[in-house]
């Protein structure tokens, strides 16, 4: 099987504009309220074979964080033991033409942790990466186009987005939902504008937001990776038979749904501001 890398050449096409953004969002979300609320929502079925997980981090190649990300993709390997887990790897290479780190990701399917540490070894990531979360979401729903993933997992310290590219991650989110696919937003460090954003997302399409006590990160990071592992190999009676904080977490995060973008005008505003950090996930 070949584990190569193969890059981008395009970054995701901007958004028209923030309005047009935010309007599809609203829009979207308001339509998905209405199909809970008559109990017609359409979900897709979980799709048959190997279950599928994209897992992007957004660190230097040679810092001991991504040291670590290989370790922790183990250990996501091990929570899977004999589901047959399949995981593609993404993150941040070289500039686009506006100078936004492009997504890079792997042109196949990795079942083994061996060769998926090989990649990782090979991968090329340059410091003070200026990313979008967008990048890869959008990346993502490409991906779901042949067949369904279970879990998109995202791990990293800072995204850059403005309001107009956290709209367009929003909906990216959204269509993978719809699709069947949920996402895991994992922050490290304690960066209070990462998190806002990331807060944001996690209201308005319901993608899961974990930020940990910086004392116990590698430990909680560690245990989250395991539940969200048994997540996308046996779904929510696979979290249940695990114990642990992490999986009881876990589980009131797939209990949430989004909200409207109007319910949070005010929120919006801080986005692009310095605001005051808020305590982290305490296990």
């Amino acid at each position: 099987m070949s584990n190569g890398i193969t890059s981008i050449t395009k970054g995701p096409a901007p958004a028209a504009s923030t309005q047009n953004a935010a309007s599809r969002l609203k829009h979207e979300l308001m339509a998905d309220a209405l199909e809970r609320m008559l109990d017609k929502g359409n979900k897709k079925p979980i799709a048959p074979g190997n279950p599928r997980v994209l897992l992007a981090v957004a660190n230097h190649a040679h810092s001991l964080g991504w040291e670590r990300a290989k370790v922790l993709q183990r250990r996501m390997f091990e929570a899977a033991a004999g589901s047959g887990l399949e995981m593609k790897f993404a993150f941040y290479a070289e500039d686009d033409d506006e100078g936004v780190r492009r997504c890079r990701i792997t042109s196949s399917w990795i079942n083994d942790f061996e060769d998926m540490a090989a990649v990782m070894s090979r991968a090329e990531c340059n410091c003070g990466c200026y990313v979008h979360v967008r990048s890869v979401l959008q990346q993502a729903v490409k991906e779901n186009t042949n067949r369904q993933m279970r879990a998109v997992i995202i791990v990293g310290d800072a995204f850059h987005d403005d309001q107009d590219s956290l709209d367009g991650a929003a909906l990216a989110v959204n269509q993978l939902r719809r699709d069947g696919t949920r996402v895991f937003l994992i922050q490290q460090g304690n960066d209070p504008i990462t998190a806002r954003k990331l807060q944001y997302l996690n209201r308005v399409s319901g993608a899961a937001h974990f930020r940990f006590d910086p004392g116990a990160q590698q430990q909680q990071l560690a245990e989250m990776l395991q539940a969200v592992s048994a997540y996308a190999a046996g779904g929510k009676d696979a979290v249940k038979a695990t114990s642990g904080q992490a999986s009881i977490l876990l589980l009131e995060y797939l209990k949430q749904q989004p909200m409207p973008p109007i319910i949070e005008k005010p929120e919006r505003v801080l986005v692009a501001r310095t605001v005051g950090e808020k305590p982290p996930i305490d296990f």
